[in-house]
């Protein structure tokens, strides 16, 4: 059972969203405007914010961004439907911090579905990836945007082990496995200089990672890197018996916030993923991509 608040100025269909929830087992409430809604949410302990755009006295943008700059609530997660549905404006809802954005007029089962998928996601015991024992994914997110809501400035780093899945060790998997978590400990280990509410990494998933460091940072960071795991990838070849690993390139994307900038975790990640798609492109490997406001800083 769920705790949502439906935010949209269109009663009867903020009523039938409302009685399908109820249904479902979860405990649901309605208001017509954006003006209260933090309060609400701090008061009640919201385990979902469903939240119309086009609001009668301020933006759901706004109150999206209200939400992730709280240090109590910027975890809430928040899923946008709205009749404005071209791909900028969906983009620019994402890109304000939300879990997700759905389009009006919807299929109400379709709806259901993706609140479904969002409590599963959020009702998770942790989010630590298990094979390399740092923070997922959806755990990543959420710790980039709690600096964010503290207005802090870091550098991100976006870090791929290059060719992992055509590396082919005589054992196998248990070997690529092997390789991916003493890449994990070798970006944990380099940033353990750092202050610790300062540094932190996150894996993506595959030979992909994120790391924060404090601004000015980063150019060290990845170059310990750069140079730490060319020894230790020679030790690896050695221990497990192949003559060459120089296929395991990696590659680093950054880019930094200062106070005020970049108001969610997402608009960050995408950054580094735009960053991360020109080096692909170019055929990078052992090679850092800065951002272009950095380059020109």
């Amino acid at each position: 059972m769920a705790k949502i608040l439906i935010v949209d100025d269109d009663a009867e269909l903020a009523s039938r969203i409302a009685g399908e929830l109820k249904n479902a087992g979860h405990l649901c409430a309605v208001r017509g405007q954006g003006a209260g809604v933090l309060e609400i949410a701090r008061k009640e302990s919201l385990d979902l914010l469903l939240l119309d755009v086009m609001l009668p006295d301020i933006s759901g943008f706004e109150v999206c961004r209200s939400i992730r700059r709280d240090p109590h609530l910027y975890t809430l997660p928040i899923l946008f439907f709205s009749a404005m549905d071209d791909e900028e404006e969906i983009r620019h809802g994402l890109d304000q911090g939300a879990d997700g954005y759905v389009t009006k007029p919807f299929n109400l089962q379709h709806l259901l579905s993706r609140i479904d998928s969002i409590l599963r996601e959020n009702s998770k015991a942790d989010f630590i990836d298990h094979q390399t024992n740092l923070a997922d994914a959806e755990g990543t997110r959420k710790l980039i945007q709690q600096r964010i809501s503290r207005d802090d400035t870091f550098a991100l780093i976006y870090i791929e082990l290059k060719n992992l899945r055509e590396f082919t060790p005589p054992t196998g998997d248990k070997g690529r496995n092997k390789v991916l978590r003493h890449f994990a400990r070798t970006l944990r280990v380099y940033g353990d200089s750092y202050e610790q509410d300062q540094f932190f990494v996150g894996h993506l998933g595959g030979g992909h990672f994120i790391c924060t460091v404090p601004n000015r940072k980063q150019q060290e960071y990845c170059e310990m890197i750069q140079q730490g795991w060319e020894k230790h990838l020679a030790k690896l070849c050695k221990a497990m018996g192949m003559t060459d690993m120089g296929v395991l390139g990696v590659v680093f994307c950054v880019t930094a916030r200062e106070k005020g900038e970049f108001i969610s975790a997402q608009q960050m990640l995408d950054t580094v993923s735009r960053i991360h798609k020109i080096a692909d492109q170019e055929g990078l490997d052992n090679a850092i991509q800065l951002d272009r406001r950095l380059v020109q800083s």
